[in-house]
C-alpha cells in the first residue's frame, strides 16, 4: 500500500508535458522534429500528419497542447487549414513552422491570431524555446524585422480605428496634418483650390470632431490620438 502511495506521489510530481501535434509534408522534417522531442524531458510528440485533412481530424481527436504547422501541405495551404483548426480546436495553440519568408504569409498569419510564426533555418534550441514560451501564453514571432511591420500594421489598424471611431474623414485628417506643419488657412485654401471660407467651415467641423477649441488644440487632439 505504501508503494502505491509513493509510486502516485511521484506521478504527481513530474512536470506537465507539453503534448505536439507536427504537421509538415516532408518526411524529413517530421523525422527531425520527432528526433528533437524526444531528446526533452518536457515534450511529448501527440501525432503527426502530413496534410491538411489528417491535421484537423487528429487535432480533433487528441486536442495537444500546439500544433506546430507548415505552411505548404500539398494542395492545402497551412495558413487556411489554421483557421479550420481554430474554428475545431479553439483551445490548441497554433505555431506555423516554415521556410517561406514572404512578409505576406506572416502578415495573415497575424490576422488569423496564430501563436507563433517560427522560420525552419533556426537553430532548434531557439524552436524548443519558442514552443515552451507559446505554451506559457506568449506569442513568438522569430524574425526581428517582421516584428516592425507587425507594430507598423497595429499602428494602421489603430490609426484607422479612431478616424471612424471620431467621425473623421481622411481629408480631414490630412487638413490637420497642414496645420500641424503650420500651413494658414489662405495656404491650405491654395492646395486645395478652395475659398478660405471653405476652409475655416472644414475646420470647425474638423474641431467638433476632435472636441477642439483651436488650430492648436486640434493639433494635438489629433497627435495625442495617432492620427498625424
Amino acid at each position: 500500500m505504501q508503494g502505491t502511495e509513493t509510486d502516485a506521489q511521484e506521478k504527481d510530481e513530474q512536470p506537465q508535458r507539453i503534448r505536439i501535434l507536427l504537421v509538415d509534408e516532408h518526411e524529413v522534417v517530421r523525422k527531425g522534429i520527432c528526433a528533437m522531442l524526444s531528446e526533452e524531458t518536457d515534450f511529448e510528440l501527440a501525432g503527426q500528419a502530413s496534410s491538411g485533412n489528417a491535421a484537423v481530424m487528429q487535432a480533433i481527436q487528441l486536442q495537444p497542447d500546439i500544433v506546430l504547422l507548415g505552411i505548404y501541405l500539398g494542395a492545402a495551404n497551412g495558413l487556411d487549414i489554421a483557421q479550420q483548426l481554430q474554428r475545431a480546436c479553439p483551445n490548441v495553440r497554433i505555431v506555423i513552422f516554415t521556410a517561406v519568408t514572404e512578409d505576406e504569409y506572416l502578415m495573415r498569419a497575424m490576422r488569423i491570431g496564430v501563436h507563433g510564426y517560427l522560420q525552419k533555418s533556426q537553430p532548434l534550441d531557439d524552436v524548443l524555446a519558442a514552443l515552451r514560451a507559446v505554451y506559457q501564453g506568449e506569442r513568438v514571432i522569430s524574425n526581428p524585422r517582421v516584428i516592425s511591420k507587425v507594430l507598423s500594421e497595429f499602428s494602421c489598424l489603430t490609426k484607422e480605428h479612431q478616424r471612424i471611431r471620431l467621425g473623421l474623414s481622411d481629408l480631414e485628417i490630412e487638413l490637420v496634418r497642414l496645420v500641424s506643419e503650420g500651413c494658414s488657412n489662405k495656404e491650405i485654401a491654395s492646395r486645395q483650390f478652395w475659398s478660405e471660407v471653405t476652409v475655416k467651415r472644414k475646420m470647425q467641423d474638423i474641431y467638433r470632431k476632435l472636441q477642439a477649441s483651436d488650430r492648436a488644440h486640434a493639433v494635438a487632439e489629433a497627435m495625442r490620438l495617432g492620427l498625424i
